[in-house]
């Protein structure tokens, strides 16, 4: 029965084989791998960036209509003029309630959207300009700080 058998050592993987398959599968996995976290972190950014568009944009439509920055940045999803926080805005202006027409934003859960890299409606608001920014001290893809976009 020479002609029928094989030996063990003809059917099983040596040693240099496995290594050369570990060695192809670590390199690629090299490969993949940041690109996969770098696009999980432009999404991110993406969001980022729409979150903020949402709370910029209500803030100027807020201003528009009242002739003052909102006082408080949650002043934007005031349901009517009565619930705004404050008469005055931080450079004094005066909040025309009667004018607002708001609420300018609406969320899902009736709060701020979030910071994705905070993870917290911690936004920095200046209410004397009607600024916002982020508290993150990350640093964005392109080499920027989160907090100044």
């Amino acid at each position: 029965m020479i002609f029928g058998s094989t030996s063990r050592r003809s059917r099983a993987f040596t040693l240099v084989e496995v290594l050369i398959v570990i060695t192809v599968i670590a390199i690629l996995a090299m490969i993949v791998i940041p690109r996969l976290l770098a696009a999980t972190r432009r999404a991110k950014e993406a969001q980022f960036r729409g979150n903020l568009k949402q709370i910029r944009d209500g803030i100027e439509r807020f201003e528009a209509a009242t002739g003052a920055w909102p006082p408080a940045l949650t002043d934007i999803m005031a349901p009517d003029g009565d619930a705004i926080s404050a008469d005055f805005d931080g450079r004094g202006g005066w909040v025309d309630r009667s004018a607002y027409d708001g609420p300018y934003l609406l969320t899902g859960d009736g709060g701020l959207p979030k910071d994705v890299f905070t993870g917290a409606s911690d936004w920095s608001y200046d209410n004397a300009t009607g600024t916002v920014h982020s508290v993150s001290d990350l640093v964005a893809l392109d080499g920027t700080n989160y907090r100044d976009w």
